[in-house]
């Protein structure tokens, strides 16, 4: 899959899809609630999603979500959606960057958030530097936290550090029992691990302040066969995101109670994420560059 084809998947799209807002947007009729599946990350980066739930926004717009599927890592939601099981998501782009280079046919719709990584270690540990020779969790190749961590190797030129392969919850508990001298985690994760003694080296707006995070993704033949639904859930990401900008605080209760996180750590790690629905084509190019850097992609 050549990178310049990538790119065209998002900038054709952000073409198509402003035109298309403006032209039908206010045009949508409210009829019967119409059942869609759809499914979402454990953790803030789907903010959009919990709140809109939670104000009923998506029956708002005519739309019953019958059903909700909660992956733990992008990755694993990425593979559900490469397989035909899922239609639409909130997913980290860079997995789903992943499954279109491999032949799953996918649009960006909208982002969600920006940034929200961050490589955490154990109390001891000060520097990132420290981290050569040391064992590092991640999840798997072609996640944000392994494009973080392989950029941090090479930013701070570190020396046989071992990658373990483990979902974010495995490696907080890993991290927090001895077993691993590091993780490279996603927000809520982050500020989780914080909350019980470990340490923040570094996070990905640290390097990257515009690192792309969580976007809205749906099938093609989902776009193709119901532009109506589609144009229905841009609506409800634009006015999600923009409640959450500013209505912070309220947007954290609600998370948090979805998570099963207390309030107060939900509210430091939202704050460590910037909320848009903005696609900037050049940071995913940059994206799409790295993941072609780092081998995860042709």
């Amino acid at each position: 899959m050549r990178v310049g084809t990538l790119l065209l998947m998002f900038t054709v799209l952000l073409v198509v899809v402003l035109v298309a807002s403006s032209i039908y947007l206010n045009l949508i009729s409210k009829g019967e609630l119409v059942n869609i599946g759809m499914a979402v990350e454990f953790n803030d980066h789907s903010a959009a999603a919990w709140v809109a739930l939670d104000k009923g926004w998506f029956k708002e717009e005519g739309l019953n979500v019958s059903k909700l599927v909660v992956f733990r890592t992008g990755l694993e939601l990425a593979t559900a959606m490469a397989k035909g099981d899922i239609p639409v998501a909130w997913v980290c782009t860079s997995p789903a960057i992943l499954i279109y280079s491999r032949g799953t046919p996918i649009k960006i719709l909208a982002m969600t958030h920006l940034h929200g990584y961050a490589i955490v270690a154990r109390p001891e540990i000060s520097d990132v530097r420290e981290l050569s020779g040391k064992v590092v969790a991640s999840s798997g190749p072609g996640s944000p936290t392994w494009l973080l961590l392989k950029m941090v190797i090479d930013m701070y030129n570190l020396s046989d550090v071992e990658i373990k392969k483990m979902p974010p919850f495995m490696s907080l508990n890993a991290l927090l029992t001895g077993q691993i001298d590091a993780a490279s985690l996603p927000e809520h994760y982050v500020s989780l691990a914080e909350s019980k003694g470990m340490r923040v080296l570094i996070r990905s707006q640290d390097i990257w302040p515009n690192m792309p995070g969580s976007a809205l993704v749906v099938r093609e033949d989902f776009l193709k066969g119901h532009p109506d639904i589609v144009l229905k859930l841009i609506k409800v990401t634009v006015k999600s995101t923009k409640y959450i900008n500013k209505n912070l605080n309220e947007s954290a209760r609600i998370v948090a109670k979805r998570l099963n996180v207390p309030y107060d750590v939900m509210l430091r790690s939202m704050k460590n994420l910037r909320y848009t629905y903005v696609i900037d084509k050049d940071e995913i190019q940059k994206l799409i560059n790295l993941l072609v850097k780092y081998g995860v992609i042709n």
